[in-house]
C-alpha cells in the first residue's frame, strides 16, 4: 500500500539513496537538499513515498500561513526515485500529498512549481488533475490543482 511517512531515522538513508534518470537531475533538487532544506524551513515538511517499506519517492509539503489563501498550500518537491517511475507510485504519491493538505478547511488548491522545460512533469501532473497558469517562479511554471 502507498503511503506518506515522514522522515526519520528508519527511512532517512533510502530516501538520500533514491535518485532520478540523468536526464530528470537539472529538474528536481536532491533529496538531500529537500531534507536539509526543511530542518531550516519549518514551513516545509518532506515525506518518505512508501510502497510498504520500501521507499519510492519523496514529497515535499509547504503550507504558508502568511500568504494569501490560493497562494498557501503547496507541492513544494516531488521525485521519484528511477527504478520506481511508470508503475503508478508518482501518481498515488502527488494524489496522496494533495488529499493530506485538502485537509485544511481553508485549502481550495494545492499549488507546485516545474521548471519550463520539463514536458514531461508538466503532462504528469496535467493527468493528475493541475493546470498551468501563467505565473512564473524564477524559470519554473506554477500550476494549480483545484479541490473545488
Amino acid at each position: 500500500m502507498v503511503e506518506l511517512k515522514p522522515v526519520t531515522q528508519d527511512n532517512f538513508q533510502a530516501c538520500i539513496k533514491l535518485h532520478v534518470a540523468e536526464s530528470q537531475k537539472n529538474f528536481v533538487a536532491t533529496n538531500m537538499y529537500t531534507i536539509a532544506d526543511a530542518y531550516v524551513d519549518p514551513k516545509l515538511t518532506p515525506f518518505a513515498i512508501t510502497d510498504d517499506e520500501t521507499v519510492v519517492g519523496l514529497v515535499a509539503t509547504e503550507i504558508v500561513p502568511e500568504n494569501e489563501v490560493f497562494n498557501r498550500y503547496w507541492i513544494t518537491r516531488f521525485m521519484m526515485g528511477e527504478a520506481f517511475q511508470g508503475k503508478g507510485y508518482g501518481r498515488k504519491g502527488v494524489k496522496l500529498a494533495i488529499e493530506m493538505l485538502s485537509k485544511h478547511e481553508d485549502c481550495e488548491r494545492v499549488r507546485i512549481s516545474v521548471v519550463s522545460s520539463n514536458d514531461d512533469s508538466i503532462a504528469f501532473y496535467q493527468k493528475v488533475g493541475f493546470i498551468l497558469t501563467d505565473e512564473y517562479i524564477g524559470n519554473e511554471r506554477v500550476m494549480d490543482y483545484f479541490l473545488t
